[in-house]
């Protein structure tokens, strides 16, 4: 009878143990259901803080350049790094080819990736003085 009544107490406190560990942890629900701390874990951690103003932050804007980059690399017909209007227009990258001249300073009737980013930092730059 003892054995019997040693059984049941030990049955009873290891139920109560199991359901305990199911019952969720209030304080600790918050965490479990909040998002990630970043929405993709192979941004750069340096490229992963959250917009101060709500605008297009460095995520967006590294996101936004490394597009633009697989483009351009992909317009590029004959490898050399750099693309003619035409190979821009073939490409369908219409603002390069609209603002060729522009993006183009030095006249060499090509223009590279990095005078591109230049273009695009040189308007980014006049829009927020405005």
């Amino acid at each position: 009878m003892k054995l019997l009544i040693h059984i049941a107490m030990l049955a009873a406190a290891t139920a109560c143990t199991c359901a305990h560990a199911q019952t969720p942890n209030r304080e600790a629900a918050p965490l479990m259901m909040s998002a990630p701390l970043h929405p993709d874990p192979y941004i750069p951690p340096a490229m992963r803080k959250p917009p101060r103003d709500g605008a297009s932050g460095p995520i967006l804007q590294y996101q936004a350049m490394q597009k633009l980059k697989k483009r351009f690399e992909e317009a590029d017909l004959d490898g050399n790094g750099s693309l003619s209007r035409e190979e821009a227009r073939k490409a369908g990258l219409g603002f390069v080819e609209k603002n060729f001249d522009h993006i183009d300073s030095a006249q060499r009737g090509a223009v590279s990736f990095e005078d591109l980013k230049a273009f695009i930092i040189q308007r980014r730059e006049e829009a927020r003085s405005r």
